[in-house]
């Protein structure tokens, strides 16, 4: 009898502490989409997340870098079963390496999370994560190959796949970008552009963006001559001189 109080006794402790670590993750996630990762302190989430005791956020996480990795282990968890579903449908039409549908398996479930003004906190911490701390190496789940989602590994399998000829390196960097132009549209959007008088329903912001998405992602990769290529290297335009200057 003694055993299976215990046992009861521990998976209501397990229980509220897993609702704890959420409602802290989730208060972390709104206020890293307001001021950036580094602008917050440990002791601002606890008090958003309403936590009577001031080190809970350390207590659950341990550090901030933790917690920004736990945030997204917790979110892409969310998205998974979301992107099997996509995975599949897509393989029924037949469209598994059409670059607009993979690249809507990878964004579209951004949508699902939404505050009650409608607004995209999560897109926005994502946005400051592609922008800043993802150069200061604070990981990323799938970063651990040890980490399980399938669905969203595969979705970048299909996009390597189907950008076969992007160098690997590079093709990183224009998922990114894809990515971040994605957030950056709700981000946009959810501080109050385009205007309501525009009357550009989100619809139509979504399917815009995806095809500026998907031209990005597969545009022809080119190592050739670049007219302007002394601009790039030197940051600077440097005019050539005329027939008519004097040196």
């Amino acid at each position: 009898m003694a055993s299976v109080l215990n046992r009861d006794s521990l998976k209501r402790r397990s229980a509220v502490t897993t609702v704890t670590r959420i409602k802290i993750m989730e208060a972390a996630e709104r206020l890293f989409a307001e001021r950036g990762i580094d602008g917050v302190a440990f002791r601002e989430i606890a008090i958003a997340a309403n936590q009577a005791n001031n080190t809970a956020v350390q207590y659950h996480f341990g550090s901030k870098e933790s917690l920004v990795y736990e945030i997204f282990k917790y979110r892409t968890n969310l998205f998974e079963a979301q992107r099997s579903a996509m995975l599949e449908r897509a393989e029924r039409a037949g469209r598994l390496l059409d670059a607009r549908a993979l690249l809507e398996i990878l964004c579209l479930p951004h949508l699902s999370i939404a505050d009650e003004a409608g607004a995209h906190p999560y897109s926005a911490f994502f946005a400051q994560y592609l922008t800043r701390a993802r150069s200061e190496n604070i990981r990323h789940p799938y970063d651990d190959p040890e980490v399980l989602m399938p669905a969203l590994r595969r979705v970048r399998r299909l996009i390597a796949e189907r950008v076969h000829y992007v160098p690997p390196h590079l093709l990183r960097l224009r998922v990114s970008l894809c990515k971040l132009m994605f957030v950056n549209m709700l981000m946009r959007r959810d501080s109050g552009f385009p205007r309501l008088d525009e009357d550009i329903s989100l619809p139509q912001l979504v399917d815009d963006t995806l095809v500026q998405m998907t031209a990005a992602l597969t545009a022809p990769h080119d190592d050739g001559a670049r007219l302007f290529s002394d601009i790039v290297a030197n940051g600077t335009v440097i005019p050539e001189p005329s027939s008519g200057d004097t040196i």
